[in-house]
């Protein structure tokens, strides 16, 4: 009885944590380029088949007892991964000329305070008193752009070239070229909060290109990504793990009373 209540309690870690990221998700369904997270959970029973199999050894405990204990029981779940659907969410117009969605897998880059790199899906983008290019967090677009004083109209185009006019005048300059970053594995990529992303040995080396050169995307100005979050699939995903919590849960009071009884017969 006590191992059947080991298995019940992985059971209950792991839709703990499944719950929590379900919650997270439906939290962040209006974020700007948010990527729902999901976990994948398996047995437990492969992690000790080579202590099963050391065991079957023993010549003092029968056969049949052995097949029982760890064939029958299993030993719980656990979870195996947590990852990030990175499929493209909603493209809303917004008709703000620094709003930038990307329609592809590229991703915005942004220096950080330390010096290093962080990558964003979101593209709400802002310019500050000196016309410096921000994210809504202040950091940098990189490569770093400066819109000019008196500008009168940008324009960012599918490849991204930014082009501006300045007091009106009849021709549109180049100010900069837009990089996006693309990744060999992007489920590798490391949360660092803020809705930013580091690369990792797991995701490999940030390639930069162009947009719409391979898979990196087109540049879509004057609008933004919104989260590939399904309301209705989260919500169902949360039924099913409250479910399958409370199952667990009758399930370790069935145990806890069974072991009581068994505990006054022997008295």
């Amino acid at each position: 009885m006590i191992h059947q209540m080991f298995v019940a309690k992985s059971g209950m870690y792991a839709y703990q944590r499944s719950m929590q990221l379900i919650t997270n998700n439906i939290a962040n369904s209006q974020t700007l380029g948010f990527k729902r997270s999901r976990v994948e959970m398996e047995s437990l029973f492969p992690l000790v088949l080579e202590r099963t199999l050391t065991e079957f050894e023993e010549a003092n405990v029968p056969v049949a007892e052995k097949r029982r204990k760890y064939i029958t029981y299993g030993q719980g779940v656990r979870i195996a991964e947590v990852s990030k659907d990175f499929q493209q969410g909603t493209i809303e117009i917004t008709n703000q000329p620094l709003d930038l969605a990307i329609e592809g897998q590229g991703f915005l880059q942004f220096r950080l305070p330390d010096g290093s790199i962080g990558y964003s899906r979101a593209g709400n983008l802002h310019q500050d008193a000196e016309g410096t290019i921000l994210n809504p967090n202040g950091h940098p677009l990189e490569p770093g752009m400066k819109i000019p004083k008196n500008t009168t109209e940008i324009s960012v185009d599918e490849e991204g070239r930014v082009l501006v006019r300045t007091n009106n005048e009849p021709e549109p300059r180049d100010i900069g070229q837009l990089m996006l970053a693309g990744f060999t594995n992007p489920k590798g990529l490391k949360e660092i909060g803020q809705n930013m992303y580091a690369e990792t040995a797991a995701s490999g080396t940030a390639q930069l290109q162009a947009p719409d050169k391979d898979s990196m995307g087109k540049i879509r100005q004057r609008s933004l990504e919104f989260s590939n979050v399904n309301i209705i699939e989260e919500l169902v995903s949360m039924i099913l793990c409250q479910r399958g919590f409370e199952l667990i849960t009758k399930s370790l009071q069935s145990g806890d009373k069974m072991m009581t009884v068994a505990s006054e017969i022997t008295r």
